[in-house]
């Protein structure tokens, strides 16, 4: 065999070897009640997140002590942020008389109360069923007052990426409902 045919089968044999591309998943703003708003100032601070969920890939089924994940379904930014995000647009869609703003952002105005929120656990069991645990809290800027709530919700997300980031944007609008409810 000569050196062109070695290097156009070696090449032939490597390209069937690629790792297939990445497919990219987030998070999405969930419709939910709209309450009435009193011309506040909220500010989401930075969601708290477990290091185990500190991760580009997405979570996948697996057991109490078993976090699996998949290298080719990845958060399409880090988990952290988008969640922050979502919960700005979720609670923006649920109080549309008060301004929503992400704290530590571009804008930097001065909010009436901080949303702050620590994740315990997000993600799915062996079945698919995607459990997220939280603490809620509420800090008014001018005072040292905090309010906290425990919040726990489950919803079937399946085996898919797809169903498993529907079911995690489920649960975070669940989690905005609970928030606006403490507003």
């Amino acid at each position: 065999m000569n050196r062109r045919a070695f290097a156009l089968l070696l090449g032939a044999s490597l390209a069937g070897c690629a790792a297939p591309a990445p497919r990219y998943y987030r998070l999405a703003a969930v419709p939910g009640a709209v309450r009435a708003g009193g011309g506040r100032r909220i500010g989401v601070r930075n969601v708290g997140i477990p290091g185990d969920l500190d991760q580009t890939a997405l979570p996948q089924p697996g057991s109490a002590y078993e976090l699996n994940s998949d290298a080719n379904t990845v958060w399409a930014s880090p988990l952290v942020g988008m969640l922050q995000n979502v919960m700005v647009r979720d609670l923006a869609q649920r109080l549309p008389g008060d301004t929503v703003l992400e704290d530590g952002g571009a804008i930097g105005a001065v909010p009436d109360v901080y949303v702050e929120i620590q994740v315990l656990h997000f993600a799915p069991d062996a079945a698919g069923v995607v459990t997220l645990q939280a603490q809620l809290g509420l800090r008014p800027a001018a005072a040292a007052a905090f309010t906290l709530r425990d919040f726990t919700a489950s919803a079937p997300g399946g085996t898919t990426p797809e169903g498993l980031a529907a079911a995690m944007s489920t649960l975070w609008g669940q989690a905005a409902d609970a928030v606006a409810a403490l507003l």
